[in-house]
């Protein structure tokens, strides 16, 4: 699979901070007036996100390219832009639009999948998770985060364009819709498969 080309390491717009809504919440940034470039090596992707659910969601020398433009079949579509070292996702569940159905693939309960290689990228619509370790350092399990193209933390906000900065990150009972993604391939232990209507 080809690697997306790094977005620009400056940044175009300047966040407005938004004050924290409730106690366990992470305090958030406005970026929807980022600008967000094509990227036109990542592809083009179905017009439907994946979704992936896991109890814990780990992120190995996590990179953030900020936000940039995907094109899908229904048309061009703003994403967060990650890249990653590997990624293990206890308790896998993955569902894919596909026609009339909806596509499942799970693996065995209790198991950990991977996703290992070259040039992993994640080009996300939405993650969500409790926040449980940022550079393997824990943290209250409370924390609750919510990452979209138009909000993101402040503190992952001002890590855009540092390619030199590998996060460590790891979520409990994480959600994530993705546009799509490239490079890696994905280990399922005890993979499941079936379909759903609609």
């Amino acid at each position: 699979m080809t690697q997306a080309s790094p977005a620009p390491s400056h940044r175009t717009a300047e966040p407005s901070p938004q004050p924290k809504s409730t106690p366990g919440t992470v305090r958030t940034c406005d970026i929807s007036d980022l600008k967000a470039p094509e990227d036109k090596s990542a592809g083009r992707f179905s017009a439907e996100s994946w979704k992936m659910r896991g109890s814990r969601l780990e992120l190995h020398d996590l990179v953030f390219h900020g936000v940039v433009t995907v094109d899908t079949a229904a048309g061009p579509k703003r994403v967060l832009k990650f890249s990653a070292a590997a990624v293990t996702i206890r308790d896998l569940k993955m569902a894919v639009p596909a026609g009339p159905q909806i596509q499942h693939i799970d693996g065995a309960p209790g198991s950990t999948s991977t996703i290992r290689g070259d040039d992993i990228t994640m080009y996300v619509e939405s993650l969500t998770g409790t926040l449980s370790s940022v550079e393997n350092i824990p943290t209250p399990p409370v924390l609750r985060l919510h990452l979209t193209p138009d909000t993101v933390p402040e503190w992952l906000y001002d890590t855009i364009g540092n390619l030199g900065l590998k996060l460590q990150l790891s979520l409990k009972n994480a959600d994530i819709d993705q546009a799509g993604q490239t490079g890696g391939e994905l280990a399922i232990p005890g993979i499941h498969g079936y379909g759903t209507p609609r």
